[in-house]
């Protein structure tokens, strides 16, 4: 844990041996008449074995937790990252969780104004095999409110790589038939 900072700055350690440093909680940003807060913490380490996430948490709209990690094998697995998706969803309830590349969500999904698939998504509904045939593998999972949801995961034979055209035709397949059938929800509607 003492290798956590805030905001990425090694000053600031983010916890101590008994839960979030004065750091930590002096960076959430919670200005007053404020609905929102929010704060990101990184490992110190750029490229290979640097890791970070962010949170904001918001009253009124949506709260996001936001994970990144570069060069961790024990990630390069689906079982595992499916695993940490449940793991998460067994805390908090999630309307979606997205699993890929930045540059999949930025440059290569289909539709602007919805979630994308990338390696794996997660949405509170169970979805079968037959409504979308394209997904390499189903994962039936229930968040801590017991919402049963399914990650949908579009490779299983190593990492979602976005420079490989199949990869990221899988991830657009599923994506179309998803919203075909009004499974893959507009960002408004979340």
């Amino acid at each position: 844990m003492n290798q956590w900072f805030v905001m990425g700055d090694p000053e600031f350690p983010a916890f101590t041996t008994t839960g979030p440093s004065d750091s930590l909680i002096e960076s959430l940003s919670d200005e007053p008449g404020s609905s929102s807060s929010s704060t990101d913490i990184w490992n110190g380490l750029e490229g290979k074995g640097g890791a970070g996430f962010g949170t904001t948490y918001d009253l009124k709209w949506l709260s996001k937790f936001e994970f990144r990690a570069d060069g961790f094998d024990s990630l390069r697995s689906y079982e595992r990252v499916a695993a940490l998706v449940e793991g998460a969803l067994g805390i908090w309830p999630g309307l979606l969780v997205q699993v890929g590349p930045y540059a999949y969500s930025t440059n290569e999904k289909v539709f602007p104004d919805r979630p994308g698939v990338g390696w794996m998504l997660y949405l509170p509904k169970r979805i079968e095999v037959a409504q979308v045939p394209e997904a390499r593998m189903l994962r039936h999972v229930k968040d801590v409110s017991g919402v049963e949801g399914t990650i949908v995961i579009s490779e299983i034979n190593g990492p979602f790589d976005v420079n490989n055209r199949v990869h990221v035709k899988v991830a657009n397949d599923i994506e179309i038939r998803l919203a075909d059938q009004d499974l893959l929800p507009l960002f408004v509607d979340l």
